[in-house]
């Protein structure tokens, strides 16, 4: 049972200090998740006295404490996988011993990284669209007051009082209407983060008037300097209660509490569960946690050197429902965390069995093998019931596979994770694996079951005619599917390398006058707008490739390529033989548009052809 919690209030100086010290994160706790925005937010509702909820505090009932425990991040990057600067953290670090006394924090480790990352840290972001593996792609900014923000006034009920903004550089901007001061001045000039550290009321106001400008309002600027000071120094605005407790009520405890928060996903329920079924005391006698351990297996996989070229990167969602198939559980997550204890517990024992990493492996080398590289996949778990064939069996990859192809090909093609269900899909698969002999993966049972639920659970000739007049330009996956196999795999729709680009230009198929300046017929114009995704109208080039097309007529690329214009391009034969494009040039023109996607013998056709040998296509028994 746990002990009546006793409320608390403490200043944000006052609180901090403990942070690392005295006070850590439970592996029980999801990751840091706060926007730029939300900080700015919390810090702006501490200075103009507005409620900021209440942290919960958890003390253990045993003397020798052996909850694992995270530290507060200090300096964050919204990005995985980042590692231009040691310092900078995307998850919080464990610590490599149990400390010799220590509380936890259930919840409000969101408020607190936040205010530690804007006293005394920073907050990275990649800017958009830009390489994560340069260091130049990242900005690393810290947090500052617009000293001239600050009037009060009925007319901010969505906007801040008081301005924040992560920034890289303090003082007056150009306009000369705001001047920016770091929040860190708060702070003595040392690393440590201690009551010492923050300064007086009298040193920290002279030291920030001695660097204002003169063109400004100093009476303003001191004012909300004041409201700094006393929002994190005199404002008792961190509420918080104790609870002491086994670690049982404590999960229970977090579960409950974090459900009024930002909602707490199925993926953290089930890692909080995890905790406390898995051991969390090491063979010699340091800390191990589920959430740690299921992170590093993570980025070991999203570092696999074949993998992520492939495209792929594994998160806990995908991890933690494998592990659900492969012990039994039902494979989704519960919001009400009921979950069966001891399968729970036989998912450690799989988890920790070396088979099941290289099983996983194994099953992603094979997909991209058969060229369901990561953009070629409605979802990760397509691959889940060949990791259960692969863990299960002793089943060599290095042949021919089909049966995995024919699975793979037609559940996605079908779409039949999305029309049937993830769940349904899983268990069904589960128990076919199970029953099957192990010499071959038992695609066409695991579809037959899943059958006369309205979906297609197929894949043949007739299926595929379907799916070359469905299948377009916005299809995802599927067209990735499809155009992949079309080049037999050497071009690989979605992947590093290769762009998907319309053979008649998508923009110019679109505009009527244009068209008929070339001799359409006006009764076809709307059926060339209609008709210019189509698959036939859709090929892949290379990066070079595509900017020498560029929005050039297909007439005018012909040329350039006949030319010797385009790089990494033989001759015209070779491009025609490679895209299977007819070399009859007066179906290059605009008003042979449509005969050159449909007609006899054309691209259409010739794309069936291809996909007939290349994808896994079966006949269904009478």
């Amino acid at each position: 049972m746990a002990s009546a919690p006793s409320p608390e209030s403490n200043t944000v100086a006052q609180v901090l200090p403990r942070l690392n010290d005295s006070l850590f994160i439970p592996c029980l706790q999801r990751d840091y998740c706060w926007s730029q925005r939300q900080v700015e937010m919390l810090w702006d509702s501490l200075l103009r006295g507005l409620p900021l909820g209440s942290l919960l505090i958890w003390d253990s009932t045993v003397e020798t404490r052996q909850d694992p425990a995270y530290k507060f991040i200090r300096h964050y990057v919204d990005e995985r996988g980042y590692s231009h600067e040691e310092e900078v953290h995307r998850y919080s670090e464990r610590l490599p011993d149990f400390p010799e006394s220590y509380s936890l924090i259930l919840d409000g480790q969101q408020r607190l990284t936040s205010f530690y990352i804007g006293l005394h840290g920073s907050y990275t972001t990649r800017v958009h669209g830009a390489w994560k593996k340069n260091a130049s792609s990242y900005n690393r900014r810290h947090l500052y007051l617009n000293l001239l923000s600050g009037e009060k006034n009925d007319d901010h009920d969505r906007g801040l009082v008081y301005e924040f903004d992560f920034r890289k550089s303090g003082g007056l901007n150009t306009a000369g209407d705001k001047y920016w001061l770091s929040v860190s001045d708060l702070l003595d000039a040392e690393d440590e983060l201690t009551q010492r550290a923050f300064l007086s009321k009298d040193k920290f106001v002279e030291s920030v008037r001695s660097e204002l400008p003169p063109t400004i309002s100093k009476a303003d600027a001191l004012d909300t300097v004041e409201d700094l000071w006393r929002g994190v120094n005199e404002r008792e605005a961190v509420l918080y209660e104790t609870t002491v407790t086994k670690d049982k009520t404590a999960r229970e405890l977090f579960i409950r509490r974090n459900k009024g928060g930002i909602e707490l996903s199925g993926v953290d329920i089930l890692l909080a569960l995890l905790t406390g079924y898995w051991d969390t005391v090491s063979d010699e006698g340091g800390p191990k946690d589920a959430k740690n351990e299921i992170e590093q297996f993570t980025e070991r996989l999203s570092g696999h050197d074949r993998l992520s070229d492939e495209g792929f990167s594994f998160g806990k969602r995908f991890t933690l429902r494998t592990l659900l198939l492969l012990a039994d559980e039902t494979p989704s997550f519960r919001r009400d965390g009921r979950y069966d204890g001891e399968l729970l517990k036989n998912s450690e024992e799989i988890f920790r069995d070396d088979e099941f990493e290289q099983a996983v492996e194994d099953a992603f080398e094979v997909a991209a093998d058969l060229g369901f590289h990561n953009a070629a996949l409605s979802s990760k778990n397509v691959v889940a019931p060949v990791v259960q064939f692969l863990y299960e069996n002793d089943y060599d990859t290095s042949e021919g596979n089909e049966n995995i192809h024919y699975w793979l090909a037609t559940a996605v093609l079908n779409s039949i994770y999305g029309d049937i269900g993830s769940q349904r899909v899983l268990e069904t698969a589960r128990e076919h694996v199970r029953e099957s002999d192990g010499k071959e993966f038992p695609a066409a049972e695991i579809l037959e079951d899943l059958s006369g639920r309205g979906t297609t659970t197929h894949l043949d000739k007739d299926v595929l005619d379907g799916l070359l007049e469905e299948v377009d330009y916005q299809s995802g996956s599927r067209l990735n599917v499809l155009l992949t196999h079309l080049y037999r795999g050497d071009r690989r729709a979605g992947y590093a390398g290769y762009e998907v680009d319309h053979i008649f230009p998508r923009r110019k198929l679109a505009k009527a006058e244009y068209l008929q300046d070339r001799g359409v017929s006006p009764e076809l114009v709307e059926w060339y707008k209609d008709n210019r995704d189509h698959i036939g109208n859709l090929q892949l080039l290379t990066g070079p490739e595509n900017k020498s097309k560029s929005d050039r007529d297909f007439t005018d690329w012909i040329a350039r390529i006949e030319n010797g214009k385009v790089e990494g391009v033989q001759d015209i034969d070779n491009y025609f033989s490679t895209h299977q494009v007819s070399p009859d040039r007066d179906l290059h023109k605009y008003p042979q548009f449509k005969q050159f996607v449909m007609g006899e013998g054309n691209r259409r056709q010739r794309i069936t052809e291809r996909l007939r040998e290349t994808l896994p296509l079966r006949q269904l028994p009478e």
